[in-house]
This record gives C-alpha cells, sequence and structure tokens, in this order.
C-alpha cells in the first residue's frame, strides 16, 4: 500500500477512520502540492479567488487528498463518502487554523462515477487546457 511508504517518508499523513472494536472502516491520506495554473483553462479572477492574492499566480498550494477509500472488505460497512470528507475538511481545518492554505484538491481517474462521487461532495473539476494530455488524472477542487 502506498500510503505506508509514503507515511514513512514524511511525504503524507495517513489518517484510519475506526468503528468501536478497532475495525478501520475507512482511510485518507492529505499531503500539499503546489498546482501549476497554466495547465488548466481558468480565468483570471479564478486564479486570484483560488490563490486569495494575485491573478496572475503560477502556482497554487493546495491541500491534497492522496488516498481516500471505504474498506469494501466488511460487509455492510456504512460509512458514507460524506462521513469521510467531513473527517477530512476536519483535519485541514485544524491545520488551516495553523499554517493556512486555502484550498482542498484531489486527483482522480477521469471515471464518471468517481467523478460524480465528488462532485456530491462539493468537489468541481478543473478544466485542462489540453483535454488530450498525457496524464489520465483529473483534479478537482472543494468548493468554498
Amino acid at each position: 500500500m502506498n500510503s505506508i511508504r509514503f507515511e514513512q517518508a514524511d511525504v503524507t499523513k495517513t489518517y484510519l477512520i475506526i468503528d468501536q472494536k478497532g475495525i478501520i472502516l475507512a482511510y485518507f491520506s492529505l499531503t500539499f502540492k503546489e498546482l501549476n495554473t497554466y495547465s488548466f483553462s481558468i480565468s483570471k479572477t479564478k486564479i486570484k479567488k483560488l490563490d486569495g492574492i494575485s491573478k496572475n499566480a503560477n502556482t497554487i498550494k493546495v491541500y491534497l487528498v492522496g488516498q481516500i477509500a471505504k474498506n469494501f472488505a466488511i460487509n455492510q460497512n456504512t460509512m458514507k463518502s460524506k462521513i469521510i470528507f467531513t473527517y477530512v475538511k476536519n483535519i485541514i481545518i485544524t491545520a488551516k487554523s495553523l499554517i493556512g492554505g486555502r484550498i482542498i484538491a484531489l486527483e482522480c481517474e477521469n471515471n464518471t462515477k468517481l467523478i460524480k462521487l465528488y462532485i456530491a461532495n462539493g468537489f468541481e473539476k478543473l478544466p485542462k487546457k489540453e483535454e488530450g494530455e498525457k496524464s489520465s488524472l483529473i483534479t478537482m477542487i472543494l468548493n468554498s
């Protein structure tokens, strides 16, 4: 599992959501990333809103949800994505109060089911400048 290796390298922090018996219901990993604004087809107004300072920012620092998953090995795991994202937001609220920051982002496969799930949880897709880019990952940010 990449999350263990990244945790050991101090690249990310992984959080477990466990029940009263100590069974892992879900987990997520958080880290930092800079998004290059020139990779996306977004307006100067949107760049300023995301950056908080400049409409000419070349990069935007974000909290990145590196991995997020529900434990499907558990029959009748009632953990919902909305609850997992509540945990994510609460951790980031704490981090924001300590070190600042504005935006929560995630990268995912260009999969309709995933995109709908993230949109239902408040994320929006950042349009790439070129749809035919090499990476199959798309970037989504939390509406704030």
